[in-house]
């Protein structure tokens, strides 16, 4: 791939003696979705933490959107102002929502664009208005997160992540934590992003959603990267026998 806006080469993340990631590599076009999947404790979690540097590696490189990074030995540990240029690129959904409860929708929205990078108010608050628009919650603006159910609340910090004007956008099991009913909801959000042509990498388990909106799929085991190409190819053409396995265990319901 020539020119990838955003590129792990060979991370590898230990937590003491348990070894996470054993050099793993991905590049992503801009433009591109790419979903990681794969059991609990595979690293996909890890690897994604990595990308923004809310992990940081002890060996590899990164590089995203003209930022670069190199970890290990000759290395040297990105400074806090190198810190905030590379996650002003890279916006990220987590579980969890993580909004601040005693702000307003609204609020929470239009906090990062004023105090990280110097919006007028106006002009965030405008834009957050189409950002909330986007994801179905214009109405809502000035209640709290108190008020809004747990889809809602996802789809709130997903607007606060593209309030950023990120280059790429990491989510991580962005369904994990809502009840059944509510997860269409923030899936129908995503799939409208990449329909928008939006960079993104997602961790998830809703297996049909990955196939459906994703350009390539990545198969994580044992903190490797097991198998990575065309979505329908990787789920319905599976090579690798444990990615064989997974996939009938989930179908079975049992992943």
């Amino acid at each position: 791939m020539t020119n990838p806006i955003l590129r792990a080469d060979a991370i590898h993340k230990s937590f003491g003696a348990h070894h996470v990631l054993k050099g793993v590599t991905l590049s992503v076009a801009t433009g591109e979705v790419v979903t990681l999947i794969g059991s609990s404790g595979s690293g996909k979690s890890t690897f994604l933490r990595c990308m923004n540097l809310l992990e940081m590696p002890e060996q590899g490189e990164l590089r995203v959107s003209g930022h670069q990074f190199q970890f290990g030995k000759g290395g040297k540990s990105p400074r806090d102002k190198q810190l905030a240029a590379l996650r002003a690129e890279i916006g990220m959904v987590f579980q969890h929502f993580n909004l601040f409860p005693q702000k307003t929708v609204l609020q929470n929205i239009i906090e990062g664009p004023i105090q990280v990078q110097g919006e007028s108010p106006a002009q965030a608050k405008a834009y957050a208005m189409e950002l909330l628009n986007k994801v179905g919650l214009a109405e809502k603006a000035e209640q709290f997160p108190s008020r809004l159910s747990g889809g809602q609340k996802q789809r709130v910090a997903i607007a606060r992540s593209l309030a950023m004007r990120p280059a790429v956008m990491l989510f991580d099991e962005p369904t994990s934590a809502l009840d059944p009913e509510l997860v269409g909801e923030v899936l129908a959000v995503i799939k409208s992003l990449a329909a928008d042509g939006m960079t993104m990498v997602l961790v998830t388990h809703e297996m049909a959603f990955a196939e459906q909106v994703s350009d390539r799929i990545g198969y994580m085991r044992d903190g490797v990267m097991a198998e990575l190409g065309p979505a329908r190819e990787v789920m319905n053409q599976p090579k690798d026998p444990k990615l064989v396995s997974f996939l009938e265990r989930f179908h079975q319901g049992k992943v």
